[in-house]
């Protein structure tokens, strides 16, 4: 039986569909899985029935709720800055989010390489499948030439292509439009930062791998055989697709959850309330309490009758105003299980929850706030599947008025077509995809 390793960073959003790929592929009983990450993570890994090793990628590290998650100084001092320049807008957090990339994206590649050659020794896999954020590991797979996936656990521009730049989205949504000046500033330090990965891969492959063929640019290094989309296929972006294939998942997540006797009495005893609202803002992003309370209040007051669901992370005790039995306010949600009940979520435009949110065909409300959400929110305005919403300048009756429109039906038949591809897709179609190379 041949053997697949899969490569996850410490980050619960990049970890979990990963995950449920790997429990995809071991549910085939054609192969040996072995799943190689952060310790924090044994338990789920093992639970699923899955080999564990510890792989220790990054000193960043996201394993549920990012303020809770134990940081050294340094890690948590990054973390405080980044929330500050969330409120400042997206190009001050696009901004600052490109000046910590080095640290947080490119550990020294070495100790890595050596440890992926021990793994190597050790399980003796047919097939490496690696999350595109890995970068030091996809640099040593790459220089030690051990065949290898490449998992795109975000916006399919986290792999840029032509003219695209790391770092910087493609496209903004239409209630976040920056100077053609501020991009531009932008583009600037990302493609400074681009040249600064790039020259640390070549030397390293002048060093380790001298007849590996050097690198154009480091953000793009891939998989030569095939690159992995945890995205629905919209038709617009790589489109090239032979050579390496590309296969777009629609969503990487179990969608038959269930909920347990407490949610299920919760959502029993509001079965009347309309609209069911879900606000989540990720991992990350609860620390925005700001953003939260100011939907929270909005959301009270247009909707009398609306049951909100929202995720707070580990601040229960900021929100006590909100003490009402129709607010129901909790660290973490089942989301995927709690999605088939709601009828719109409200959220931060982060992969996962833009994929689970469209597989059960809701309508959404979006408010990006860094990263690859501007571009996700974008594509939810193009292909009309929600509404937009700038996190930090909105009139509470501008978004009362999206809501309503939201659920006036308009997006009823896009979020059907899309809702059916990814149904048709998942783990288990990445699953198949990944075999049939074997």
């Amino acid at each position: 039986m041949k053997t697949i390793l899969i490569i996850s960073p410490p980050f619960y959003s990049h970890f979990n569909p990963l995950l449920t790929i790997a429990k995809a592929l071991k549910s085939s009983g054609r192969v040996q899985v072995i799943f190689a990450t952060a310790p924090s993570f044994e338990t789920q890994v093992t639970s699923a029935g899955l080999n564990f090793t510890p792989l220790e990628i990054s000193p960043n590290a996201n394993t549920g709720i990012a303020e809770q998650t134990r940081q050294n100084h340094r890690e948590a001092q990054r973390l405080q800055q980044f929330f500050r320049a969330t409120q400042r807008g997206a190009i001050p957090t696009l901004l600052i989010q490109t000046k910590h990339r080095r640290l947080d994206m490119l550990p020294d590649p070495l100790p890595i390489y050596h440890q992926i050659q021990q793994l190597q020794r050790i399980w003796q896999p047919s097939l490496y499948l690696v999350d595109q954020l890995n970068y030091a590991v996809t640099l040593s797979l790459y220089a030690l030439g051990y065949p290898f996936l490449t998992f795109c656990p975000g916006h399919p521009t986290y792999i840029p292509i032509e003219d695209q730049t790391f770092g910087v989205p493609y496209a903004f949504p239409s209630a976040i439009q920056p100077s053609s000046r501020a991009i531009h500033r932008l583009k600037l330090l990302a493609q400074q930062t681009e040249q600064e990965f790039t020259a640390i891969f070549n030397r390293f492959l002048e060093e380790h791998a001298p007849n590996q063929a050097q690198v154009e640019n480091a953000f793009g290094l891939a998989s030569s055989q095939a690159i992995l989309f945890n995205y629905p296929d919209f038709g617009h972006l790589h489109l090239q697709r032979i050579q390496p294939k590309k296969w777009f998942a629609g969503h990487c997540f179990s969608p038959n959850s269930s909920l347990d006797p407490e949610w299920r009495e919760i959502i029993h005893n509001n079965r009347h309330a309309s609209p069911k609202i879900l606000i989540s803002f990720g991992t990350f992003l609860s620390a925005r309490m700001d953003v939260l309370k100011k939907v929270l209040q909005t959301v009270i007051a247009a909707f009398p009758h609306a049951l909100l669901i929202a995720a707070i992370g580990s601040h229960s005790s900021e929100y006590t105003e909100f003490n009402d039995p129709r607010v129901i306010l909790r660290e973490f949600l089942p989301q995927t299980a709690l999605l088939p009940y709601i009828d719109l979520v409200i959220h931060h435009g982060g992969n996962n929850t833009f994929t689970e949110t469209l597989y059960h065909a809701k309508p959404m409300i979006i408010f990006p706030f860094s990263s690859d959400q501007f571009a996700i929110a974008h594509d939810a305005e193009r292909f009309s599947l929600g509404k937009v919403v700038d996190p930090n300048n909105f009139l509470p009756e501008d978004l009362a008025s999206k809501i309503t429109l939201s659920l006036s039906g308009e997006f009823n038949s896009s979020l059907k077509i899309w809702s059916e591809f990814s149904q048709n897709r998942g783990a288990f179609y990445l699953a198949e995809a990944i075999l049939s190379l074997l």
